[in-house]
């Protein structure tokens, strides 16, 4: 430190009570300086006052800048982690798993079908992380790509849908707790699930709270004991799968064709969630690297879990009890308990479910939508205060809170089905939007940097539209109107308050910093671990699709 820095700490702290720096400051100083040129003099004194108030402005103004920024915190690891965690919860353990009850193991085909439609949207979204890795995912994609409306429209639903995934999080995780207790002997079934989801969603609250790189490692932690948990339980159960089970529906002719489609709709909102660790650009190290191979792993991780699940549940429950699974709240639970094969294999499963997946899926379910509250205020879509940036902890703490109390209002309501039905809409919209803003920025910046390109994307940006659209005409109707009110209102308030405030777009450069390259040794050690994360993708990925085909062979 130069000896003048020194007497830089009574007049730092003078001027941050007063309020007298920043730019103020600045402008004082030049003038100092203009008067100095005038009128000569004092030349000692004056170069000295001029540094003073210049270093002084300086300081301030950069202390303003970090205040007020993210930190780059999550790799390759808790990318997928963060990813991960949103989808595979709620949808596969509770709603979507229960529709077995409905289909039997014709599920595997809905569950691959929706991979198929999923995979060109995380394609896209690689790319447009790639490009643009800030914090807000979609909402940035459409504002350059197409308009503020559009922008707004997005990040309102983008919000809305992945708050709802967290809060049937823990509504599921209460479900999976309380059959854990009665298990073990503790019967708690006079609790509401909707207190233990109130005090889950305020403990992840205050984890978001502390900082992103905390909450990451948490989450890493979360997802590997759920993989620990899965693994034990499948190679416990694999000796009770009876194969007979398999091949056939659960009813004796098919269902309608719109029925058959809102199945497949809460089957594919098993995989809704799949772009989370875009919305976190802003603090993903290297994101032209990490975000598209993130993004790439994930969707097929989500596919496997999906299926491996599913086929246990196919081959453990007979036909006899599919009623129970159909209507299940924690139908993984319920159907063991229907076959008699409590104890054990129940509490080694809800231990797995509530401690590692559904926890795996709050924390996300909170950083993500804070992340884009944070930055539609950064952007005056919002309420300046909701853009604030806790001093130590640097974190969007005012959205933070914002997201606890939404999550507070959907808890309240109690109902798993409604939730997920108004989430998958919400994310069908904010995915559709996202096509049309990659479809928009590949015209208005077709000069752009991408690190990343999609394959056919153009192409898969008209497919995806078709397809949600299709699917949402047979989505639950309370949602649908649930999701249009709040269309309507993102509407109204982009008229009374963000088009009054919102300012002109800013350069791509100035949005997104200076975006480092990996020295050599970083890249090499960071293509290592992809390939690592690839190579055990293609190989689990295979097994959950190889193991549906036994059955078939077997003659049934």
């Amino acid at each position: 430190m130069r000896q003048q820095d020194f007497t830089l700490w009574p007049i730092r702290l003078l001027l941050h009570i007063t309020g007298l720096y920043g730019q103020c400051i600045e402008n004082l100083a030049e003038l100092l300086w203009v008067k100095h040129l005038q009128t000569g003099g004092l030349w000692q004194l004056n170069m000295q006052i001029i540094y003073l108030l210049k270093r002084i402005a300086e300081e301030f103004i950069i202390m303003e800048q970090n205040n007020n920024q993210l930190v780059r915190a999550l790799g390759l690891k808790e990318s997928i982690s963060m990813t991960i965690g949103t989808v595979v919860g709620v949808g596969l353990f509770t709603c979507g798993s229960s529709q077995i009850g409905l289909v039997g193991s014709w599920i595997i085909g809905f569950t691959f079908i929706s991979l198929l439609i999923s995979i060109w949207p995380c394609l896209i979204y690689g790319e447009m992380s790639a490009a643009l890795p800030c914090a807000g995912g979609t909402y940035n994609y459409a504002k350059r790509g197409l308009n503020r409306i559009w922008a707004n429209l997005s990040g309102w639903h983008y919000i809305i849908s992945v708050v709802a995934i967290g809060a049937g999080e823990t509504l599921a995780f209460s479900n999976y707790f309380k059959i854990l207790l009665e298990q073990l002997g503790v019967n708690i079934a006079w609790l509401d699930s909707r207190v233990i989801a109130t005090i889950l969603i305020a403990v992840f609250l205050i984890l978001n709270f502390r900082g992103i790189e905390q909450s990451g490692k948490a989450q890493t932690g979360f997802m590997f004991f759920f993989w620990a948990c899965s693994i034990a339980w499948f190679m416990y159960m694999i000796p009770k799968v009876h194969v007979e089970y398999f091949g056939g529906i659960a009813m004796n002719e098919l269902p309608p064709f719109n029925e058959m489609m809102y199945i497949f709709g809460l089957v594919w909102w098993c995989y809704t969630g799949f772009e989370t660790c875009v919305s976190m650009g802003a603090e993903t190290k290297y994101p032209q690297y990490n975000l598209p191979r993130a993004l790439k792993i994930s969707v097929f991780l989500v596919f496997a879990l999906n299926a491996l699940f599913q086929w246990f549940l196919v081959g453990l429950i007979p036909k006899a009890h599919y009623g129970i699974l159909a209507i299940a709240d924690a139908p993984y639970a319920e159907g063991l308990k229907a076959v008699g094969l409590g104890g054990f294999p129940i509490i080694l499963l809800c231990i797995g479910i509530a401690f590692g997946g559904d926890l795996s899926t709050i924390n996300p379910g909170i950083a993500a939508p804070a992340r884009y509250i944070y930055t539609m205020a950064q952007d005056s879509a919002l309420p300046k205060v909701l853009a604030k940036v806790h001093p130590k902890y640097k974190t969007p703490h005012a959205a933070i809170i914002v997201v606890g109390i939404i999550n507070f209002i959907l808890i309240a309501t109690g109902s798993i089905d409604y939730i997920a039905s108004v989430s998958l809409i919400s994310l069908a919209v904010c995915y559709m939007i996202g096509c049309l803003a990659y479809l928009g920025l590949k015209v208005k910046y077709a000069d752009m940097k991408r690190s990343y390109v999609a394959p056919f994307g153009k192409l898969g940006c008209y497919v995806t539209i078709v397809l949600y659209c299709i699917m949402l005409i047979f989505a639950d109707k309370i949602a649908l109107l649930t999701a249009a009110v709040g269309s309507v209102a993102c509407l109204i308030f982009y008229c009374v308050f963000t088009r009054k405030h919102a300012p002109g777009l800013v350069s791509v450069e100035e949005e997104i910093g200076v975006i480092e390259e990996p020295t050599p040794e970083e890249k090499a050690k960071m293509d290592k671990v992809y390939n690592i994360w690839k190579i055990a993708t293609i190989v689990i990925t295979v097994i959950a699709l190889g193991i549906y085909l036994v059955p078939m062979l077997m003659g049934h």
